[in-house]
């Protein structure tokens, strides 16, 4: 890379020194663009002001394909107990076929975001970032009308399938987009304001999911609203330029140019478009494939798909997909109160991500994903001794009371697939345990007002399970959230750049519903207990990988990362993992 920087001349326009001090404390009397004009300070500062506002406003429109992630991620779990009382009503009898139907429904736009990313890096790198967000848009506002108007469970999978689809394109495609377009001083933080842009999806899902208990056919207006956002993305990025970087890279010089002035302050064009020109010379020379062969390359890429596994494993979106479902289990029976309590874990995941942003490039990517690993471990041990405390709280069945599923107390009669029927008045009250077909008002028998317990038990310990829940997040959220995505962002060299993030947001995805898909298995399985303890273990597993696997990248240049590499692996110094040099490194 730099002998190729050599190759371009960055030598700023020489001006005199009269013309200079006519726009004062100003480097904007250098670029060519300005040579023929002077130019006031309140001129210089208005064009500041605009080339600050058009980053700004890419980066929230693009970051909107982070804002349609996380809405995704949060509104099923609303809408999943509304489609178990409408359109699943039909499986309740059968348990094990209802909470396979379930996982199916949540796993289907998981894979098809999976396949999404997996494509997006190479589509991306086809026909550039805004395309790519833009196909994006119209698949994901496509799924979201199917979903809205499903009238039967393959109809709705189909529409999750392309939701899926939809946000698999802009999880890799946004990240690169953003880092591409940014100057390199804010690079870090605008990447992550995609991260934050996740987390607000799925607070305003719950809040969307909320409001929409007051409507007619629930979970079709909480799924159909999902078009929205798309939409005003779409609308939004027409107005946009493409990423410089790219259109440099396809030898479009004065297309990446326009873009750039639209993009950067005057003073920055020259220098900038120097380093893309250099950067699209060197690539068009290297073999990206033949730089998988290189130990650095794979070390970087164990780095990048390790720290986004790693991610999903700890079990974060279980807790969002599931969350009215956990507190369900917690014995939060009713499906509005659930949503509404599920609000507060998702605005401690907002704030938790607003403190990532503004320590990760403060304390480093290391220190912050290693606290935060530690924070969730205590919180996720916590979590399953709440579930614990709770599995052994459950009121007792009144003796005699049952003859068609007998029990002791409302958890053994949840075991065997039974409903426990608790009183509206007090919860931990002597309940009645009936088969999964019958009706808890025939077991009142006039007596009192009763209402059906079929996935978790009344308890003393609600408070303490939603308290683990909200220490999880604000643990989470500052260093597991954004770190994986910075770090791909930033430590592969530019001829993998779009294969490595989507190769990792690939991975990210694929576990994702491998965990997803399992959750509800293992909950029937294990209890909440073994289940968020299994989580714990996982996370600490992955906390002693993290310390001796991912390097500390903070305050480094892109070049400087690939020197990182370099060095831990031996290779010559000054030697890029990207210079064609080290394309005949033997494994």
């Amino acid at each position: 890379m730099e002998k190729a920087r050599k190759r371009v001349s960055t030598k700023p326009m020489q001006r005199s020194e009269a013309e200079a001090q006519e726009v004062t404390g100003s480097n904007l009397d250098e670029h060519p663009l300005l040579s023929d004009r002077t130019i006031s300070v309140e001129d210089s500062l208005q064009i500041r002001s605009m080339m600050g506002n058009n980053i700004i406003l890419l980066t929230i429109f693009g970051g909107i394909g982070g804002f349609l992630f996380g809405y995704d991620t949060g509104v099923i779990s609303g809408a999943l107990p509304y489609l178990r009382d409408d359109l699943l009503v039909h499986h309740i009898a059968a348990k094990s076929r209802l909470v396979w139907i379930q996982e199916v429904i949540v796993s289907a736009a998981v894979l098809g975001a999976g396949v999404g990313s997996a494509i997006g890096g190479w589509f991306s790198d086809q026909v550039g970032r805004k395309k790519a967000l833009l196909v994006g848009d119209v698949l994901f506002t496509l799924g979201a009308l199917l979903m809205a108007a499903a009238g039967s469970p393959n109809a709705l999978i189909a529409g999750r399938a392309f939701v899926g689809l939809g946000v698999g394109l802009a999880s890799v495609t946004v990240p690169v987009y953003i880092a591409e377009s940014a100057p390199p001083s804010v690079r870090a933080t605008l990447v992550t304001v995609n991260v934050l842009m996740i987390t607000t999806g799925q607070f305003v899902a719950y809040l969307v999911d909320f409001l929409c208990t007051f409507l007619p056919g629930t979970w079709r207006w909480m799924l159909g609203v999902a078009a929205v956002p798309s939409v005003l993305q779409l609308a939004g990025l027409l107005f946009l330029p493409e990423s410089p970087k790219w259109l440099a890279s396809k030898g479009q010089h004065e297309a990446a140019e326009q873009a750039l002035r639209s993009l950067r302050g005057p003073d920055q064009i020259e220098a900038d478009l120097a380093e893309m020109q250099a950067a699209a010379e060197e690539e068009s020379k290297a073999r990206s494939w033949a730089l998988l062969r290189s130990p650095v390359v794979r070390s970087e890429l164990q780095v990048g798909l390790g720290l986004q596994i790693l991610q999903q494993l700890g079990g974060i979106n279980t807790v969002m997909y599931y969350t009215p479902a956990i507190l369900e289990l917690a014995g939060l029976r009713d499906n509005r109160t659930a949503l509404l309590v599920a609000m507060l874990p998702a605005a401690v995941k907002s704030a938790g991500t607003l403190i990532g942003m503004w320590q990760i490039d403060k304390c480093g990517r290391r220190k912050l994903m290693l606290s935060s690993m530690a924070g969730v471990v205590i919180a996720l041990l916590l979590l399953g001794y709440a579930f614990h405390l709770a599995e052994g709280d459950s009121p007792q069945v009144t003796p005699g009371a049952s003859t068609t599923c007998p029990a002791p107390d409302c958890a053994a009669c949840l075991h065997q697939a039974c409903i426990f029927c608790g009183s509206k008045d007090d919860p931990m009250l002597p309940g009645f345990c009936i088969a999964s077909d019958k009706q808890c008002s025939a077991a009142a028998q006039g007596q009192q007002e009763l209402q059906p317990y079929s996935s978790g038990c009344p308890s003393h310990y609600n408070w303490l399970i939603v308290g683990a829940l909200m220490l999880y997040l604000a643990a989470f959220s500052p260093g597991m959230g954004p770190v994986p995505w910075a770090v791909n962002a930033e430590i592969y060299p530019v001829q993998l750049r779009g294969l490595g993030g989507g190769a990792a947001a690939t991975c990210n995805w694929i576990t994702n519903a491998v965990v997803s898909q399992t959750f509800l298995t293992l909950i029937q399985h294990l209890g909440g207990s073994g289940t968020f303890w299994l989580y714990a273990v996982i996370a600490l597993s992955g906390a002693v990988w993290v310390s001796s696997a991912l390097p500390e990248t903070n305050g480094l240049s892109l070049e400087e990362v690939q020197e990182l590499f370099n060095a831990k692996h031996g290779s010559a110094p000054g030697l890029q993992a990207g210079d064609t040099d080290l394309d005949v490194v033997a494994p």
